[in-house]
């Protein structure tokens, strides 16, 4: 027996030693021999190949659901686990792929190899597995057990069409023996086993979600990366953060579009609480969030096995994939509780933005660069197009060595129109005419025809307050639904006659606040000069584009005209749209 306890002693020694070897090699991209057989992990550490194609037949997934950033352990002993069950079958190693930190549950669209675009678990590593095998390139394919490798019935039928359609058969093990494809019988043992699998995924998602709902009801952070504008408890303000999300909220409600928004963001050096750059579909997401108006939401009929939103809530955009299937932003119904503190927005400017950037008929930004000048896109030519800033360069060179000295730019604006006739003009001169241009008119005109008129009579506090009323009632009728005080009738007749009132309400802000200008900042400023500079380029722009329409005549070549007789100003009124 003694003899027999060194043994095992030694044996699980030797085992954790080859474990750590397994990881340091993962976690450094280094070589490391299986077997007997030389091969090198790659840079990610998630992929091992034989350094000879033709020295391994056997092909080794591994698969773990969750784990932190290099935390290998998992994968770790999984691999060791199953390069020992290959060799007790004689076989030799040529590949093992490594999908760490991975869902086998959730589905996003995807493109396979056939070219079709289906729904799908994203799994790289167990698509390149298929394809491998599909290509004859291994005769065996080994896991460690079969939730490990397949939670999806799609995914396990797709695997099957592999290996029922291969010659010879590939051979399909597990280290647990939970996995085998190779008769009727083991086919029908798996699509069983897979489905329970799936059940119990589906069960762990519906718990989650009755968990989360709680969470929300009770105004707590319910997890995850942190989000931009908050601490990473999720409730906290971050100042600095919390500041850029409130003023650009504000100019968002004034018609500014989200990219000129978020090449504002750019230009102010603001980066995402990841630290990346902001796209414009990032910035569209955070200032959409519920949390910044103090709400807290749920969504409970939301597809289970579609990522949840708070997935990509905080994500910033960067790690979202083009065609993955994106749920709708939350709505009033979607609320369940508020968030302890001071919201960073207000409820009412929050839905007014998620009406305005959700509306169907809302214009959408044309494709290409986002304008980095006052008058792209707003300037007319006057055939009707829109001029387009171009720089032209000339390199100045000495004239005995002709080494380039100097390189002068010069700034211009351009139609881009067929034929002749059309304009070019220096930026630089008439970009200073219409700011100075829309500086007097802010000086010496009506705040009125400027901005428009408030509707008469309103009292936005006092709706705001209502608006406060009628939410705080259709909680108090939600809850007395769930206490059984109430029928399902009577709650469904008490919210309609609730909702229908709030609508009242609504329409009685958005028509108080719909006159929401850009250029209210400017009217009344003691300098005027400073608060134009203080606006980002989208406000300046915005401003321009309501206050001005802006034609610029052409000239004959050669020809030198002063800018103010070349440009035709005239003024827009307060309530007209832009066209364009």
């Amino acid at each position: 027996m003694v003899v027999e306890a060194k043994t095992l002693t030694k044996a699980k020694v030797e085992q954790h030693s080859r474990i750590t070897v397994i990881k340091e090699a993962m976690l450094n991209g280094a070589a490391m021999s299986i077997d007997g057989v030389a091969g090198q992990w790659n840079a990610a550490g998630d992929m091992w190949t034989a350094d000879d194609p033709t020295a391994g037949n056997s092909l080794i997934l591994v698969r773990i659901s969750d784990a932190e950033e290099e935390e290998v352990n998992g994968v770790a002993r999984q691999i060791e686990d199953t390069c020992t069950l290959t060799a007790r079958r004689g076989a030799k190693v040529g590949m093992i792929l490594v999908e760490n930190d991975t869902s086998a549950f959730k589905r996003r669209k995807i493109k396979l190899a056939n070219g079709e675009t289906q729904l799908r678990t994203v799994r790289p590593k167990f698509r390149l597995a298929l394809k491998l095998l599909n290509e004859a390139r291994y005769r065996r394919f080994t896991t460690y057990h079969l939730d490990r490798t397949v939670r999806d019935p799609r995914d396990l039928e797709d695997l099957i069409d592999v290996v029922e359609g291969s010659r010879p058969r590939v051979t399909v093990d597990s280290f647990t023996g939970s996995l085998r494809l190779a008769t009727d019988s083991d086919i029908t043992s798996a699509r069983i086993h897979c489905a329970i699998a799936n059940q119990a995924s589906r069960d762990t998602v519906r718990r989650v979600s009755r968990a989360r709902k709680q969470q929300a009801q009770e105004g707590r952070f319910g997890g995850g990366r942190r989000r931009y504008g908050f601490e990473p408890d999720g409730i906290t303000h971050r100042p600095q953060e919390a500041d850029a999300i409130a003023r650009y909220h504000a100019i968002a409600l004034t018609g500014v579009s989200v990219r000129e928004i978020t090449r504002d963001m750019k230009r102010e050096g603001l980066l995402t609480s990841t630290g990346k750059q902001w796209s414009a579909q990032a910035v569209r997401d955070m200032l959409l969030r519920p949390c910044n108006a103090g709400l807290s939401v749920h969504r409970p009929d939301a597809p289970l096995n579609l990522p949840r939103d708070e997935d990509y809530d905080g994500q910033e955009g960067e790690d979202q994939e083009a065609d993955a299937p994106r749920l709708p932003h939350y709505t009033p119904e979607d609320v369940v509780g508020t968030l302890p503190g001071d919201p960073i927005v207000t409820p009412e400017d929050h839905w007014r933005l998620v009406n305005m950037w959700t509306d169907p008929d809302r214009r959408a930004s044309q494709a290409g660069n986002t304008p980095n000048s006052l008058g792209s896109g707003i300037y007319r030519c006057p055939c009707g197009e829109a001029v387009t800033p171009q720089n032209k360069k000339w390199r100045r060179k000495h004239p005995e060595t002709g080494e380039v000295i100097r390189i002068d730019v010069e700034e211009t604006y351009r139609c881009l129109g067929p034929g002749n006739g059309h304009i070019t003009c220096p930026r630089p001169a008439i970009d200073a005419l219409i700011t100075a241009t829309i500086k007097e008119l802010i000086r010496i005109s009506d705040p009125a025809d400027i901005i428009g008129r408030p509707t008469a009579g309103a009292d936005i506090p006092a709706l705001r307050a209502e608006m406060a009323v009628h939410e705080a009632r259709l909680q108090e009728i939600s809850a007395d639904r769930e206490a059984d005080l109430i029928s399902r009738a009577q709650m469904l007749d008490m919210t309609a006659k609730r909702r229908k009132k709030m609508e009242a309400t609504k329409a009685k802000l958005d028509q108080a606040l719909e006159d929401v200008h850009p250029a209210a900042k400017l009217i009344g400023a003691e300098d005027i000069d400073a608060a134009w500079d203080d606006l980002t380029l989208g406000e300046q722009r915005e401003i321009c584009r309501r206050m001005l329409v802006v034609t610029i005549q052409p000239i004959g070549r050669g020809k030198r005209v002063p800018i103010r007789e070349r440009v035709t100003i005239a003024r827009r009124k307060p309530d007209a749209q832009d066209a364009a």
